[in-house]
């Protein structure tokens, strides 16, 4: 044989997601494995390979019924994830939102086999689980090499209890060594990186385009591993394919949203395998139907998640549904508030923060599951941390750059849209008045800093209640992360909040307009 075509099959970030469905609505939605089946069942060749590269098991409704009120049954997306076939996996850092009895309860029941060269037992230096690569010798053909590889900021987001004796060694510098033995040892003719991570420059200035933390070293990789062939990535949510310093890349959207699709070509000339990428894209679910035997597979697990989520559980006088994202921030939408009371209520802390997620919807007068499960959306527990007068304000100003002014009308910050949109980065107070002056220069837009009647003192400790996310430096707040931490509250906020609901039945949110933007 002189010729052999290899095809790459990638989802990620799927996020339990399987059913061409919102949540929030009940409407139907070109999302899910459902209708990414259908296309790879068409696209599937006796060479194909079909690889996710991690967020699988967090982020849906289906998920978090799995989680919290459906435990010891086998994971629904363990069960989709042998109905598709995937012949590798690799871990996301959302896998851990849950902790490692979640997470193993669905890795000792896929087929797959987890790639994982970063993710080590702290004890003993070997991985947590599967092998740092693969192999795959193909008959009278190429040799190909699979590496995996994770995202190292996880600390820095995770709940410790979820990743204790785990060390996270630095993605980047773990794969280089893998890349450079790999090849030496295995002398492979094709080699793929499986990466959870995205990338950290624009691809055409090759400027930084997102702060460089570690969490996304994507770029890093392209411009100094130049042993990769195909690198596969996921995290940042984006629709990307395409070629850099030699290197072919993919990243296939989020939500079961799009198929990562490549084509290699390989001809055996001189002794040794040459390869041409022929076909390099992301097929998106946008009318494609929908694979009814995999919906049918997990009928019982999504009727039981919808019956859940349509559980009453409370109501309030006027509805706090969110019509315009942008206006729900500028003007600190109700629902904002009362997250922010049922914080300190629960927390008894001076202060609370929160934000609201990339797609929020809201609650309607009569309050049941779904509304809670689609306007809080992150996995969170609670942190009370002791702030510095000096760092809240340093924090309010953070915030603060969320947005800028376009002809004199505050818009999102580009930062905050691209390369991944980030409407959570923008986190707003009560129990504190402050006005924030968009016209002025960033890290010096506010001011009047009030606290019960009297201004902000910069050397004085206040309690401030925060998601474990931000408590921990997520969304570069690395000063909370060394600030003194008073209280972990190990309790999901979505549960916090349905039990409040649900306890206090009429709801009635005291609407403060605490802070003033100004432009």
């Amino acid at each position: 044989m002189n010729t052999y075509k290899l095809r790459i099959l990638q989802t990620s970030d799927v996020h339990g997601y399987v059913y061409p469905r919102s949540y929030s609505t009940n409407e139907f939605e070109n999302t899910g494995l459902g209708q990414i089946s259908t296309l790879i069942s068409n696209l599937r060749t006796e060479s194909t390979i079909l690889i996710d590269s991690g967020d699988t098991i967090q982020g849906s409704p289906l998920t978090y019924y799995q989680a919290k009120e459906n435990k010891g049954t086998v994971n629904p997306m363990a069960l989709v994830s042998n109905y598709l076939k995937y012949d590798f996996v690799t871990l996301g850092n959302h896998e851990f939102n849950y902790g490692i009895e979640y997470l193993e309860s669905y890795l000792n029941n896929i087929d797959a086999e987890i790639l994982n060269s970063n993710l080590v037992n702290t004890n003993t230096n070997e991985p947590i689980y599967g092998n740092p690569y693969k192999i795959i010798n193909i008959e009278n053909g190429p040799k190909i090499a699979i590496i995996g590889v994770t995202t190292h900021y996880i600390p820095n987001w995770e709940q410790q209890s979820h990743i204790a004796n785990i060390t996270f060694k630095d993605a980047f510098e773990t794969l280089k060594k893998e890349v450079n033995s790999v090849k030496n040892i295995e002398n492979p003719d094709f080699i793929i990186v499986n990466y959870h991570g995205g990338f950290e420059r624009d691809f055409d200035t090759f400027e930084l385009s997102t702060e460089d933390t570690g969490e996304n070293q994507g770029s890093k990789m392209l411009k100094e591993i130049g042993d990769i062939d195909l690198l596969l990535t996921g995290h940042q949510h984006r629709t990307l394919s395409g070629e850099l310093f030699g290197t072919h890349y993919i990243q296939p959207s989020l939500n079961g949203k799009g198929l990562g699709f490549a084509d290699i070509e390989f001809t055996f000339i001189n002794g040794k395998w040459n390869y041409e990428i022929t076909k390099l894209k992301i097929l998106s679910t946008t009318g494609i139907e929908v694979d009814h035997k995999l919906l049918d597979l997990i009928s019982d697990y999504e009727n039981e998640t919808q019956k859940f989520l349509d559980t009453p559980i409370g109501r309030t006088e006027n509805d706090l549904v969110i019509h315009n994202q942008l206006d729900a921030r500028l003007n600190k939408h109700p629902l904002v508030t009362f997250i922010n009371q049922v914080q300190i209520e629960f927390s008894g802390a001076d202060i609370s923060s929160s934000s609201l997620g990339n797609g929020v919807s809201g609650f309607r007068k009569d309050i049941c599951i779904r509304d809670v499960i689609g306007t809080y959306v992150f996995p969170n527990t609670l942190v009370v941390k002791e702030v510095p007068g000096k760092i809240l304000k340093i924090a309010l100003e953070k915030t603060a750059e969320f947005f800028e002014l376009e002809e004199g009308l505050p818009i999102f910050s580009p930062k905050f849209n691209t390369p991944k949109l980030q409407l959570y980065a923008y986190d707003m107070y009560d129990n504190i008045d402050y006005t924030i002056d968009l016209r002025k220069p960033i890290g010096n837009r506010v001011s009047k800093i009030m606290f019960k009647g009297e201004p902000l003192d910069n050397n004085k400790n206040y309690s401030v209640v925060m998601n474990n996310y931000r408590a921990a430096g997520g969304g570069d707040y690395l000063f909370f992360k060394e600030c003194h931490t008073i209280k972990d509250i190990n309790l999901d906020v979505i549960e916090l909040l349905i039990n409040y609901i649900y306890e206090k039945k009429d709801i009635v949110v005291d609407n403060q307009k605490n802070i003033s933007i100004i432009y």
